[in-house]
């Protein structure tokens, strides 16, 4: 993180991003897709009181990525991602594969990233998949702690063999364990991600879980999450996740060099417009202790500002404990 940090500032004094120090949060006027995206992000960056530093990285992201690709980016093709608990978020934005890889070159170039190889896994892993679209993310993470972050990379819809997944993915027993449980519930990666910048890469894996009904589906992801060593929700917890309406839900993993950091299951389209406050309530009641009103009333000041509902919940293991992540597309 501390070298993330001086590439950082790096990147934000060569695009002289910064607008003005004492108002570093330009209010937008506009109603686009484009703004109404920033307008969410910025809310987020400035009620949670995000360091200088991730701004800056945040603004070098808008300005080379997201602000170029939007203009040819599909229909929905702009996400947003925020925790319940409101401690990081994501931005993402796809866009033809030609664009997008020139422009995460030239994002890496304008931070001076120490060197291209994870750059160079996205070239040659598009050029085995013959994607036609890629999708670019920026997170910033742990707006308000004492240690926070930031991070930028990539994500592909597309099946993955797993021989190509065990080249992509860091070697670790989690790994290991992650591939066996998923084949022998006959499971195959149908979307592959990872950060972009070499130190410790994260890289995840998405399987879709049509194992038949939504609930049986939810059990055998749970099944997984047990087999890999995460502790069983909750009775309350337990209740809330299998009583969840959605169209279908997936397995997405989270991996390092260290093994998992994160094992999260999406509820795509939620029929419950409260489904991640419940959860959260779920989440709270155990290992939280937030006030949820108060998450509650900024989860609806960001929906404010992007004029939309959730398009998918997960709920997800992480270090921090149980969470719930809403997403929104635009």
């Amino acid at each position: 993180e501390k070298i993330k940090s001086s590439l950082i500032s790096q990147a934000s004094r060569e695009e002289d991003l910064v607008r003005d120090v004492d108002r570093p949060f330009p209010h937008l006027g506009s109603y686009t897709r484009q703004d109404c995206v920033k307008k969410a992000a910025y809310y987020l960056l400035e009620s949670q009181r995000a360091s200088q530093e991730q701004l800056q990285f945040f603004e070098t992201w808008l300005k080379i990525v997201f602000d170029e690709a939007v203009h040819v980016s599909p229909e929905g093709g702009a996400q947003l991602r925020v925790p319940t608990d409101l401690e990081s978020f994501e931005v993402s934005i796809k866009a033809p594969k030609d664009l997008m890889l020139r422009l995460a070159n030239r994002f890496l170039e304008a931070c001076k990233a120490p060197d291209l190889r994870m750059m160079s896994q996205l070239s040659q892993l598009e050029s085995e998949l013959q994607e036609p679209e890629i999708s670019l993310w920026c997170r910033i993470k742990r707006m308000g702690k004492a240690e926070q972050g930031v991070d930028a990379g990539f994500h592909i819809e597309h099946a993955i063999e797993w021989l190509v997944a065990d080249i992509m993915v860091p070697k670790s027993e989690d790994q290991a364990a992650l591939r066996n449980n998923a084949m022998s519930n006959r499971l195959v990666p149908h979307a592959y991600g990872a950060s972009l910048f070499p130190i410790e890469p994260e890289s995840s894996l998405s399987f879709d879980m049509e194992t038949g009904s939504l609930k049986s589906s939810i059990l055998s992801a749970l099944f997984i999450f047990k087999a890999l060593g995460f502790a069983k929700p909750d009775d309350l917890s337990l209740t809330a996740i299998t009583h969840v309406d959605a169209m279908k839900c997936h397995l997405v993993a989270f991996l390092g060099p260290r093994g998992l950091t994160r094992m999260a299951l999406r509820f795509q389209e939620p029929s419950s417009a409260s489904c991640a406050m419940d959860l959260t309530s779920a989440c709270n009641a155990c290992n939280v202790h937030q006030d949820v009103q108060v998450m509650k009333d900024h989860m609806e000041a960001v929906e404010f500002e992007l004029d939309t509902g959730p398009c998918f919940v997960e709920y997800a293991a992480e270090k921090r404990g149980y969470t719930v992540t809403v997403g929104y597309v635009v």
